[in-house]
């Protein structure tokens, strides 16, 4: 009986007749296989992520703007009161936000001028 001293990386193949195509074939095919199948699962794992950003931006509420005239007794913080939603973010940002639209650098308005105010909807716009 001989032995071998077995080294780091080695491996033990019994040769029998009938198997030893077999391991040598699946021995390459593992490889090809292993590339193959892990493009597959990156290929399918991106799409639904890109399907699932999709589907988010696709429900999110959309930014436009509109056009108001300022009436007699109307301040910019009450138009800011009235378009104000959740989706704005903070209060005096939105507020910030109306007067940077407008070029406005303090808070003073006038009736019968008008204001760009921007809002979110939940309407798509064609």
């Amino acid at each position: 009986m001989m032995m071998y001293e077995l080294q780091p990386g080695m491996f033990i193949v019994k040769k029998r007749k009938r198997n030893f195509r077999k391991l040598f074939l699946f021995r390459y095919f593992t490889d090809r296989a292993l590339i193959f199948f892990l493009v597959v699962f990156l290929m399918i794992l991106s799409l639904f992520f890109v399907t699932k950003v999709k589907a988010r931006e696709r429900d999110a509420p959309v930014k436009t703007v509109t056009s108001i005239c300022i009436l007699p007794g109307d301040s910019l913080w009450s138009v800011a009161k009235t378009f104000y939603t959740p989706e704005c973010g903070d209060f005096l940002d939105y507020v910030a936000e109306i007067k940077r639209s407008n070029g406005l650098r303090n808070d003073e308005i006038h009736a019968g001028a008008y204001l760009i105010v921007p809002y979110f909807t939940n309407e798509k716009i064609n």
